[in-house]
Parts: structure tokens; sequence; C-alpha cells
């Protein structure tokens, strides 16, 4: 099994500091989203939502805090600081961590409480875009043997990152992050241990707005007429509606261990929830086309339970139970083009009816290209129960020869409540039902009639059987086989027509994979390299019809690839990514796609970053960190550049980061610069070429620099 794991330390030297960053320091891995920071997609040896962006659907990439699983992924962009480790996991985890995990696992383990002396750190920076942040934590012991605890915080905030030349508008992409985290450790008696967590924060900065590129010639919008001025900035805009991307999540958790001899019982019990407010200018400029509100609330509840052998023993083992429900409770609202009210010639309230062909005749009136503007406010109540049992153990067959072997069985149950979509005519006052179809106000799907059933559910069997032979010390070969599943979907966006309110089938992934790692210089040296291919079934993906989402299946997939990292404990990382991906069977608007490359799977991903000592006498030190990444070319859309979506890709580009940093004892104080280069790039791309009229894109990273200083105790 391929596995990145990164010390806490090494993620405050090489400046980690949210999910976002960690495509930095490991190979085949990246990182996208269409609302900045605040609802991250991670992509995995080209496994990821691909262009997906509802915020009710499960990533195929599981994220793991202190192995609690977050179902929803607006709560996966949290900061990173005062951490233990991350672990990036890689391939699909069809036993324990198996829970929607097609692609891989990300564990983000928290430094917790712990007996041992008072200890902790403050940290204070300040950079470009007035940025300012300060992170601090303490820890120790309160009762000899008996009672630890631990609490970490942290605070950032800044100016907007992109400026917006529209009059009397604010910066967009601001920052203005908190987060707080406490543990207590209380040990009753020598075999028995309860770890009790908690956890709140908030991210609420300024609207990420996309770089929009007009269908017309010359870039031009062909429904409104506006085009990106020649002279604007990369990094400018020029949008009449600014909001916040605000996500907010909290929660508890209590992890118990009873020692039994030979055995270990293991209880994890956890409670979560968040809120999601992103508003965002969905037309990237200063006419009222376009404008969206992603409204969510969710909750999680999960229960796991295990027994743990030995792991000093020649067969070895654990085997436990899982449950978990969470429920999405969602409420968006679009406004399509508002820039139409009052227009000569045109109704009050006719939309479009977008299941005909362009130009969009008025629902009503039936007239091509004539109709008004409207609003629709969407809801629904999304409740997932996921209940699992699974196995997984260890036979060391000879001293050199170790089998592993596990299996999982998982069953998930979807429903859908409380369903609604009501257009509105430019006031704001509800007009009729687009779901259900026409029904009296206060209609809801799917308690009226000509709803279809909104209640599915899936079950799989999934698992893995690795092969490990020492071939000689310190040098470990491996093979391996798993298979990994993520439940089937609902189509979360669905607001114009109850035959929109469609379920997808369950993703599945069948990875084959051999490996070595290996240490050389007296362990100062390590080296780990795979080869993988993967058997994709049934990616969940996202298609735009019209104005109009849909989910849809890409029935076969494959994936073959290389991993490969180098550690010097001293003074350098390398990594190395190698993807070669293609859509085996894919039709999409008529449009056959076979062949086509996986969306946001670049072909080659490099990083590589070294620790330079300029002095060092024993008591004090001067380091420099440098660090470059390339991302290979990356298309960004199922489509590649087939029916017209050229402009949804990016060429390969390197980033180039520098640190330095004077350490003296407990004290650090350094400076850092970030995109040094101030490479422009896109991270994300959507085709709305049939909706507004755009290419709706997200800019990378731009950048930033400052000067921060820590000291331990």
């Amino acid at each position: 099994m391929a596995i990145n794991a990164i010390g806490g330390e090494a993620l405050e030297n090489k400046g980690i500091v949210d999910t976002a960053s960690l495509s930095a320091i490991v190979p085949n891995l990246q990182v996208s989203s269409p609302y900045g920071k605040t609802q991250p997609n991670f992509s995995l040896r080209g496994v990821s939502v691909a262009n997906e962006f509802n915020a009710n659907q499960a990533s195929p990439n599981g994220v793991y805090l202190d192995e609690v699983y977050l179902s929803a992924r607006f709560a996966q962009g949290m900061n990173l600081f005062d951490l233990e480790r991350v672990e990036v996991v890689k391939g699909p985890q069809g036993t324990l961590y198996g829970r929607n995990t097609v692609g891989g696992a990300i564990n983000i383990i928290t430094r917790k409480a712990e007996f041992a002396p008072l200890n902790g750190f403050v940290e204070g920076g300040y950079g470009n875009f007035n940025r300012w942040s300060l992170t601090g934590a303490a820890g120790g012991t309160l009762v000899e043997d008996r009672l630890a605890f631990r609490i970490a915080g942290t605070v950032e905030k800044g100016d907007g990152q992109l400026k917006n030349l529209f009059p009397g508008n604010p910066d967009e992409r601001s920052i203005d992050n908190y987060a707080i985290r406490g543990s207590l450790l209380w040990k009753p008696t020598d075999d028995l241990s309860f770890l009790v967590r908690a956890y709140a924060g908030e991210s609420n900065p300024t609207g990420e707005p996309p770089f929009v590129i007009g269908s017309g010639p010359g870039g031009v919008n062909p429904i409104t007429g506006y085009s990106r001025p020649k002279d604007m900035g990369f990094y400018e805009t020029a949008t009449n509606y600014v909001g916040h991307n605000r996500a907010q999540a909290s929660g508890v958790s209590v992890t118990g261990k009873l020692a039994l001899g030979a055995w270990d019982l293991i209880s994890i019990t956890a409670y979560d929830k968040g809120e999601l407010r992103v508003d965002q200018d969905a037309d990237g400029g200063p006419v009222d086309e376009f404008n969206i509100n992603w409204y969510s609330d969710y909750e999680q509840f999960s229960q796991d339970i295990r027994i743990a052998s030995d792991p000093s023993r020649p067969v070895r083992g654990i085997i436990g139970a899982y449950y978990g429900w969470d429920q999405n409770k969602t409420f968006n609202t679009y406004d399509f083009f508002g820039f139409l009210e009052g227009v000569p010639g045109l109704p009050a309230f006719d939309p479009p009816n977008i299941f005909a062909p362009p130009p969009y005749p008025g629902l009503f009136g039936g007239v091509p290209g004539v109709f008004s503007g409207f609003n629709v406010d969407h809801r629904f109540t999304q409740t997932r129960k996921s209940a699992a049992i699974y196995g997984d153990g260890n036979w060391d067959i000879t001293d050199r020869l170790t089998l592993t072997a596990g299996l999982r069985y998982t069953r998930d149950d979807l429903e859908l409540t409380d369903v609604s979509s009501t257009a509105r005519n430019y006031a704001g006052v509800p007009q009729f039902n687009f779901i259900p179809f026409l029904a009296p106000p206060g209609s809801k799907c799917p308690d009226t009639p000509g709803c279809p059933s909104l209640e599915t559910n899936s079950s799989s069997v999934t698992g893995r059987l690795i092969l490990n032979y020492d071939v000689a010390e310190d040098v470990l070969a491996y093979v391996s086989y798993s298979r990994g599943y993520r439940s089937g979907a609902i189509n979360g966006t669905a607001y114009a027509s109850p035959a929109q309110l469609t379920f997808v089938e369950p993703e599945e992934v069948t990875a084959y994979e051999i490996g070595l790692k290996s240490r050389f210089l007296d362990r100062r040296l390590r080296m780990n390299g795979a080869v993988f291919f993967y058997d994709y079934k049934n990616q969940q993906l996202q298609e735009i019809v019209g104005i109009v989402p849909f989910l849809r299946n890409a029935p076969e997939g494959q994936v073959l690839g290389v991993d490969f990292d180098a550690t010097n404990a001293l003074t350098f990382n390398l990594g190395f990514g190698y993807l070669d991906s293609e859509y085996k069977k894919l039709v999409l608007a008529g449009v056959d796609l076979s062949g086509n490359v996986f969306s946001n799977a670049p072909e080659m991903t490099l990083n590589a970053d070294a620790e330079i000592r300029l002095f060092d006498n024993g008591e004090s030190a001067f380091i420099v960190r440098p660090n470059v990444v390339y991302t290979g070319h990356t298309w960004l859309s199922p489509f590649n550049d087939k029916n017209g979506n050229a402009n949804l890709q990016q060429d390969g580009y390197w980033v180039a980061n520098l640190q330095a940093s004077y350490e003296r004892g407990p004290l650090s104080i350094g400076a850092y610069v970030k995109n040094i280069f101030e490479e422009e790039y896109f991270s994300y791309g959507l085709d709305l070429r049939n909706s507004i009229g755009v290419d709706f894109l997200v800019r990378g990273e731009r950048r930033t620099y400052g000067l921060n200083a820590r000291y331990r105790f």
C-alpha cells in the first residue's frame, strides 16, 4: 500500500497550512474547487468528483479527522495546525477506511492530550494583502498518569487578493478564518482510557469570482455582450455581486480503549455539524446575469467499534463494525438574467424553456429568444445511512513473507425529502412550482402525485489482498489487489423538473499495484515506488444541459500510473507522479467521449524541496527551504477539446516557493514567499456556454509573502 505520511513539524517547515495545500508535497494529488478553498475537491491518482460541485455529494476520497469520517465536503477545507501528522493513503480502501474511498483516504491526525510536562507554542505572522495570523497550543499532564489536556487555536485574516474594479464593491478572495480544538485524556485504570475531542471553526472570506471567457467572437458573452477588457489583469475582476464563502464546522468525539490481554477493544463515537453559505457571481462580470446562493446545513453521527489484536503476533488483525448517519438540508437560490428586467418587448415573467434547443423560447409564450429573467428557490433534505462490518488481518507466513487480507460489507441507504423548487419573478414573488411541477404553493416531493420515488439503497463487498516480501534488510516489495466502493447518489441540483431527480449508480474501482519500499545509508535515505492500474466503473460526474445540471455515470474508465518519492532525513524530498487515464466508455450531450483523458488528472506531477543549513553551530542555525511543484497539462472537463471545450484546460506550469528561518533554541524567526514568480494558472473549469454564454474558470493561488515568528515552550 502506498502511503505519504508527513509529520506535523515537516508540515510547518513546508508552509502547509490547509488541506488545499497538500498537493505541493504529495505526488498524484490535486486539489481544486469552484468556491476557492471552501469546498476542496481532492483528485488522488486521477480519482475525483471530476467537475461535480454539489454540496450534498460525497467525495470518492475519504477525509478523516482523528479517525472520524467527514461526510460533508465543505467540512474538509480545514486549517492545518498543531498536527501529529497527515497521511495520504493511496488506492481503494475496502476495509477500515472503507466508506466512499475508491481513490484513497486523507487522514488528519491532530496532536492530542498526552502525559507530559506543560508544553506548547505560540506563533504569529504578517504578510502582503494585510494578512495576519496568530496560532498557539498548550498541553500536558493535569493528574499524573490519569488526566491530561491539550488545547490549540488559530486565527487568520487578510484583505481580498482579487482586485474588484466594479465601483464600490470590495475585493474578493479575502481571508477570514478561525479554529479552536481541544482534547482531554482520562485513564481511570491502566487498562482503560477515554480521549474526548472537540473542535469548532469558521471560514468567511469574500467570494471567489470566476474568470470567464465568452463563447462569442473575441470572448464576448453572446447573451449580455460583456467581455473582459484586454487590459484587465489576470487577478482582476469586475463583479457586481459580492458575497461571502462561509463554511462553519464543529464536532465532538469520544474514543474509548480497553486492553483485554492480547486484544484491545476500541470505540469511536462522534457527532459533527456545520453550515455552508456560498454567494457567487457565476457570470463573473458587471452585468446582473447569474447569481447563486449555495446554502446547506449538515449534521452527522458515526459509531465505529473494533477489536484489534496484539500487533507483535505472527497472526494479527482487526474486526469491526461501523454505522454512520448524515443529513444535508439544502436551500439554494438562483437568480437568472436579472438584466432583462424592464427591457422593452420582453415579458415580465416567462422563464426560458431550457429543454428546447437554443435560442430558448419562453415557457409560456413559446417564442424563440423571447423570455424573462427569473429566480428559483430550491430546497431539499438528503438523509444517508451507512452500515458496515469489516475485518483485516496479517499473517507472517515466514520471517520474510507476509500476507494481508481484508473484507468489508457495506450497505448504504439514501432518501430525499421535502424537495421543492419554486419559480419567482424579479421581485421574488412565487409564481409557480417547477418541482412538484405546477403543484400548489407549499407542495413537496415525494408527497405529491407525479413525483418519482426518492429512495434508493446500494451495497457492496470490498476488500484487499497484499503480499509483502522482505527482499533484503530495509527493502520490501509488495503486490496488491484492492477494491473500493462509493455509494450511489442523487442529482442534488435538480430544480427545473421532477424528471431531473435521478439516481446514479455506485462507483467501483478495482486496483492492481506492485511497489517497492526501501531505506539506505543507515536509513537516512528512503525511496518508495509503485506502479498501479485502476479499472474504474461508473464514475459520477456532472453534465450541464442548458441551465440545468445533471449527474451522470461514466460507465468505464481506466488509469495506469506511477508513484515515486524519495526523502533524505536531512536535506531533500522528491516526489514524482505519472498518470495515463482514459474514459473507455462515456457519452455526454450526445458526444462520444471514449478515449478522452479524465478531468483533473494531469499526466505528470513533480514536487521537490530541500533543507539547506547555511549556518549551524549547534546553538543557532540559519535554514533555507526552497520548494518547486510542477503540474502537467490538465483537462478541466471530461469533454477535453471536443464540443468546443478547448478553453477548459491548463498547460503544464511550475510554482516555486521559498522559506528561510533563523532558529535559536525555542525561538524561530522566518520569512517566506509562495508562488515566487506569480505563475498564472487555472485549477477548475465548467462549460456554461449554453446556459449563460461563458466558460467558467477558477484562478490558482497568487504570490504571497510575509514574516513569521514562533516560540516553543
